[in-house]
């Protein structure tokens, strides 16, 4: 029922012109003389009729009642609560508990400011400003628009649930709240202290990422050594390699690999299983 529920508001705010920023995937085939074919896919969301992006309140309260379902799905215990004692009784103990607790945090100050000061909520050259008073607490989140849209990617991507809950997620997660953060100029709400970061742990760069999906690789003692030259892309952009190994399917990205492009065979096996469906594998190019 709970899945339900999101997967179908999400395709109906897709379809009145919701845009969340998923990495784009170009899937690469691997030539006998090492060049390479790249096939295009685009992964964001970006509707087809009237735009939501027009009416950014809208927006964000739709995406904060599917926030707040999310939770209330995952923790029944928490159901009925006010927003500021879910926040204090979700788990932080991993980063996965952790950034979702933050972006709750971030959006419950934001919420409370549409639906009891709305005139606080304001748009203008590119960043969110939202600031009020309540029961003699400032209440502010300053923040560019480029940190609001990594923010509703985070969103849809918890909710959504299409990366999985493992380490590809997460290291997409880091960089994309590492975004956030970046972007967030002011905060301030009734616990009086900075937004927590998670650990220093693998960050993956989320905007684009190609896709090998027939590269060699050999074996030396402990190691798995991925075989292919010549890559070259621009700092945004991301490499991940698709093998099968011992009847696994492995999806390792290149941020995990040492800078011979060398990974040990238990790190490989215990971290980068090919479990989710995000993102997508063509394995007939």
């Amino acid at each position: 029922m709970s899945s339900s529920f999101i997967h179908h508001t999400l395709m109906m705010l897709e379809d009145i012109g919701m845009s969340v920023k998923y990495p784009d995937i170009r899937h690469v085939k691997v030539n006998e003389d090492g060049g390479f074919n790249r096939h295009l896919s685009f992964c964001c969301m970006t509707g087809t009729r009237v735009s939501i992006e027009q009416n950014q309140q809208m927006k964000f309260m739709m995406m904060f009642t599917l926030l707040d379902f999310y939770i209330d799905s995952n923790y029944p215990d928490l159901e009925g609560k006010s927003f500021a004692k879910k926040y204090k009784n979700l788990p932080s103990e991993s980063d996965f508990d952790l950034m979702l607790r933050e972006l709750f945090r971030i959006a419950k100050v934001i919420r409370n400011s549409l639906v009891h000061n709305p005139s606080s909520f304001k748009i203008s050259d590119g960043n969110l400003d939202i600031s009020y008073q309540f029961r003699e607490t400032d209440f502010v989140v300053k923040m560019s628009v480029d940190a609001l849209s990594s923010f509703y990617t985070s969103l849809v991507m918890y909710t959504k649930g299409d990366l999985g809950k493992g380490n590809y997620f997460l290291g997409v997660m880091r960089s994309i709240y590492k975004n956030i953060l970046d972007g967030i100029f002011c905060f301030s709400d009734e616990f009086n202290r900075e937004l927590n970061t998670p650990s220093i742990g693998l960050k993956i760069k989320p905007h684009v990422r190609e896709i090998f999906m027939n590269p060699e690789y050999v074996i030396k003692g402990s190691q798995v050594h991925m075989k292919v030259a010549n890559i070259a892309a621009p700092e945004w952009q991301g490499s991940d390699f698709y093998i099968e190994y011992n009847g696994n399917e492995v999806l390792v990205p290149m941020e995990a690999l040492g800078e011979d492009l060398n990974i040990d065979e238990a790190e490989l096996m215990k971290s980068w299983k090919y479990e989710s469906l995000f993102p997508p594998i063509r394995k007939n190019l």
